[in-house]
């Protein structure tokens, strides 16, 4: 594609994908190119086990009807003869920080800490293993908020950029049979196709 043909052609996919992030209560905190960082649990804070169990079903829910509007746009673009992608998410729940960051002349909302460093690094994992074109893992500290919700596959322990220790992840592959997908009530999620 030509520069500007793509440039239009990503905007109107974000443009989706920031509609379908704010329905399940998300907050984007920045675009990345042709990525997302959207967070789940703020600017309000939840500490008891059940918020924070609503936030990471949120999180996960909002990445599986992410890999069907992805689904839906790749017939779209077949049709008009554009390529089509595929998606991966990174999903990791824990502790972060978030506020205005920046200088007197440009601030931005912030959000940082490991727990964001480790969605982002679940996210760029072992790229050559896309077995769907939405891929969706999450880590241990998060599956363990998910109840038996969710279908999912183990990956077992993998080692992370820039982390000491291997992480437990675990591959989404849907809600399991009989379970509807919708939005609930008010975790870092870092998406890139």
């Amino acid at each position: 594609m030509e520069p500007e043909e793509l440039f239009n052609w990503l905007n109107a996919y974000l443009e989706k994908v920031a509609d379908v992030v704010q329905s399940y209560h998300g907050v984007i905190n920045k675009f990345t190119g042709d990525g997302i960082m959207a967070v789940f649990g703020v600017p309000i804070k939840r500490t008891s086990r059940a918020g924070i169990a609503i936030d990471a079903r949120n999180a996960v829910d909002c990445a599986l009807a992410l890999g069907e509007l992805l689904e839906e746009l790749n017939r779209e673009w077949a049709a008009q003869g554009l390529p089509q992608v595929m998606m991966r998410a990174g999903i990791y729940t824990g502790p972060i920080v978030v506020g205005s960051l920046g200088s007197k002349n440009r601030l931005e909302y912030g959000v940082i800490g490991d727990s964001v460093n480790t969605a982002s690094r679940l996210e760029s994992v072992d790229k050559h293993r896309q077995p769907s074109p939405c891929r969706i893992l999450v880590a241990q500290e998060t599956l363990e908020y998910l109840g038996d919700r969710y279908e999912v596959e183990a990956w077992g322990p993998l080692e992370l950029k820039g982390k000491e220790r291997k992480i437990q992840v675990f591959r989404v592959l849907g809600i399991r049979k009989g379970l509807a997908l919708s939005p609930n009530q008010p975790t870092a999620i870092e998406l890139e196709i």
